[in-house]
């Protein structure tokens, strides 16, 4: 995570890396565009990884730029999916309610992730469960070994209706230690974005 303090203002920001993972079809784009856009919007698999962002004030002093990077759930492209690991503060791992399997994987995920974060940043790494497509079985309730480790947030959430998105991601951000928005860096400026509403797309199929 990186923070620093606008140019000219008294404002603090902060820029919060969140990286998605989980198979594929979980859902994985479907929860990074309805958060950012707003809407539902289905979309073919991730080649590489999907890089969005978006800017959310927390109040008039502070704000967090949160930078999601979706990545590709696909086994052909599952070499690739550690480069985006380096850096990451929050992991969404995705799967879907209706996909048992989906669920068991999430651990290997889990494992591959820890496996390639740096060691000084382990310890505040934040690892989320999220089950997608809640829309599809609404009285889905998760069990298991992996559900119930009480170092990771779970969340049920539903890309398609939007039920759950904002409240996980308004758990992230209000789950951020304070002093993070205290280490600034004054020779930097925030660079303001081009796109009014405060995100951004881009892609990356390295």
């Amino acid at each position: 995570m990186s923070s620093r303090q606008t140019n000219g203002s008294n404002k603090k920001q902060c820029t919060l890396k969140i990286v998605l993972l989980g198979d594929s079809a979980v859902g994985k784009s479907s929860i990074a565009t309805r958060y950012i856009v707003g809407k539902f919007q289905s979309s073919n698999a991730t080649i590489g990884a999907a890089f969005l962002t978006k800017t959310v004030a927390i109040d008039e002093n502070k704000q967090v730029t949160l930078e999601l990077w979706d990545t590709a759930g696909q086994e052909r492209y599952r070499s690739l999916t550690p480069i985006y690991y380096r850096g990451t503060d929050v992991a969404i791992i995705v799967y879907d309610v209706n996909s048992p399997i989906s669920l068991t994987h999430a651990q290997s995920w889990i494992d591959e992730l820890k496996s390639y974060i740096e060691s000084e940043r382990e310890a505040s790494l934040r690892i989320l469960l999220v089950g997608n497509k809640l829309d599809l079985n609404n009285e889905f309730q998760p069990s298991g070994e992996l559900v119930d480790q009480s170092e990771f947030g779970n969340f049920l959430v539903s890309a398609k209706t939007g039920e759950g998105i904002s409240e996980m991601f308004g758990d992230i951000i209000a789950n951020m230690n304070d002093d993070l928005f205290e280490q600034q860096n004054n020779s930097k400026e925030v660079i303001p974005l081009e796109d009014n509403t405060g995100s951004s797309f881009g892609s990356c199929a390295c």
